[in-house]
């Protein structure tokens, strides 16, 4: 059959192309390669936390209980992956290592502070102290998970303290009624408390981890950027491979071709279905490659990659073909399809993910060729999705597909057929 012929060898001349072949296979690796190293490995609800041993000081400069009882949950087994306390005495040694970059908060307990908090036995009212931390400003999460630990610890403190207290000042209202012995409940009540019911030697800050639908495993930054790339790329050689025609009518080759038995139909066609197998290999040859030198997993449904590989490379030939159509020469052909492809890769997630996306540039994302094929891409390498869950993905792009090549095709035969 003529088409096939036709395409087939276009696809040869591109494939023999060395300069033709970075751009097609060598510039997606190693753009991948360097993204991926660069930003290492992604957390996708896998075991392990996004921050771990965060350096911090503690400065305990208190002799009391309460000062032992920060110190004992600051380094307590339960913060030992999140937090790296390091304890100091020189409080503004401390302070030269935060400006250093050594740490990310300084956590200053000063002198006297248990017993400013703890009530005396007497049933005195608790005093007040604080506790200040000094933080590296050009931190963000770290000081916040500091801070929201010490706070947690200080309402526990205060909690205690407070009933105490309230107790104590109820109990004295009714002293008469409840007799000699009970009416020394304001003595009694904050030792009892101290002793029994808070325990400042053995109080610890317990985290409660709750896991929030299916465990992922846990996968690198390949996943993502790969196939980003991947169609990236793929969009510029499909707009390479619709200019072809634009090159072979200006050097003569297609006016010769239609002095031939040959349709113009065929021959369109034929010059469209080689973008089509160039497209394909280029995607096909990029998954080979990112499985052996990056050992990415391209999913669990081989159906449903085929199905989106092969109408992403539709969609994307089509789209260069009808753009290509309208265009008036090479240059403009090659500004309209480098355009294009870089605000579609801009908008349709092949640089960074769209899931945070709203409003109009959600809707200008949705308007994409990249975003479709990245959901369903996504979807298969991440989610480990099946062929089900990327029907709309398919679909879309199939729609796309079909109407942008509806389109082209009388477009280019208006065009040739004087």
């Amino acid at each position: 059959m003529k088409v096939l012929r036709i395409a087939w060898k276009d696809t040869l001349t591109r494939f023999r192309d060395r300069k033709a072949l970075i751009g097609l296979l060598a510039a997606p690796l190693i753009i991948s390669a360097l993204i991926g190293l660069a930003f290492g490995n992604i957390n996708f609800g896998g075991s392990e936390p996004p921050l771990s041993h965060i350096p911090i000081i503690l400065v305990n400069e208190d002799d009391g209980q309460l000062g032992q009882v920060y110190e004992d949950v600051l380094t307590s087994d339960a913060l030992a992956d999140l937090l790296d306390v390091t304890k100091m005495d020189d409080l503004q040694a401390a302070r030269i290592q935060i400006e250093q970059g050594e740490a990310r908060a300084v956590v200053h307990i000063p002198t006297g502070f248990s017993n400013q908090i703890i009530p005396a036995s007497t049933g005195a009212s608790v005093g007040q102290a604080s506790i200040k931390i000094f933080t590296d400003p050009t931190s963000t999460v770290a000081p916040v998970i500091v801070k929201s630990i010490i706070e947690q610890i200080s309402a526990g403190i205060n909690t205690v303290n407070l009933a105490a207290e309230i107790s104590a000042q109820q109990a004295m209202e009714y002293a008469g009624i409840l007799g000699p012995e009970l009416a020394r409940l304001a003595e009694i009540l904050p030792e009892e408390l101290s002793q029994e019911n808070f325990d400042f030697e053995t109080q610890k800050l317990s985290l409660n981890k709750s896991q929030v639908g299916e465990v992922q495993q846990d996968i690198n930054a390949f996943a993502y950027f790969v196939p980003g790339m991947a169609v990236y790329f793929l969009m510029f050689s499909m707009f390479g491979g619709a200019r072809s025609i634009l090159d072979e009518e200006s050097r003569g080759t297609l006016p010769r071709l239609m002095t031939t038995p040959t349709p113009i139909s065929e021959i369109i066609l034929g010059k469209m279905g080689g973008t089509f197998l160039t497209g394909v290999l280029q995607f096909t040859i990029l998954m080979l490659a990112s499985r052996y030198i990056f050992q990415l997993s391209w999913g669990n449904s081989l159906l449903g990659l085929a199905m989106i590989v092969l109408l992403t490379v539709f969609a994307a030939s089509g789209l260069g073909a009808l753009l290509t159509s309208f265009t008036r020469n090479q240059l403009q052909a090659n500004v309209v399809g480098m355009t294009v492809s870089l605000v579609f890769g801009a908008l349709g997630g092949s640089f960074f993910s769209t899931q945070n996306l709203t409003g109009a540039l959600d809707f200008a994302s949705r308007l994409t060729i990249n975003r479709w094929a990245m959901d369903g891409l996504t979807k298969l390498t991440i989610s480990g999705a099946g062929f089900n869950e990327v029907l709309t993905e398919a679909a879309v792009l199939g729609v796309i597909g079909l109407v942008t090549y509806a389109l082209a095709i009388p477009a280019f035969q208006r065009r040739f057929v004087k």
